[in-house]
């Protein structure tokens, strides 16, 4: 029996060691498929996350709500709702967030980066 993924996910940054800061160079990445027809590139959510220290919480704040403003879903039948696969993206946005700092979470969402 074969399955596939309601929604797939792309994210590449470079992060300064010292200060868990995203450098502009190479430019981040936040692509999404399963969203639209074509991959989604979330250019609004990657320009914000430039410079940004990720150990600092409004930074997760704020790169969330731009990622919400940009990603759109569009009705792909037969694959689940727009709200559905929205949800998905935002979590795997965040896993990934949190796996490019583990030295850096609290125990309370620790499982949610692995």
């Amino acid at each position: 029996q074969n399955a596939h993924a309601y929604i797939n996910a792309g994210f590449n940054w470079s992060l300064n060691p010292s200060t868990h800061t995203i450098e502009g160079s190479p430019n981040p990445s936040v692509v999404f498929g399963g969203l639209q027809a074509h991959a989604v590139h979330a250019t609004k959510t990657e320009a914000f996350m430039v410079g940004k220290s990720l150990t600092d919480s409004t930074t997760l704040q704020g790169a969330l709500k731009v990622l919400q403003e940009e990603l759109v879903a569009t009705t792909v039948p037969p694959e689940s709702s727009e709200s559905y696969r929205l949800n998905l993206a935002y979590g795997l946005f965040y896993k990934f967030y949190l796996a490019s700092i583990p030295d850096h979470i609290s125990d309370r969402v620790k499982s949610a980066a692995g």
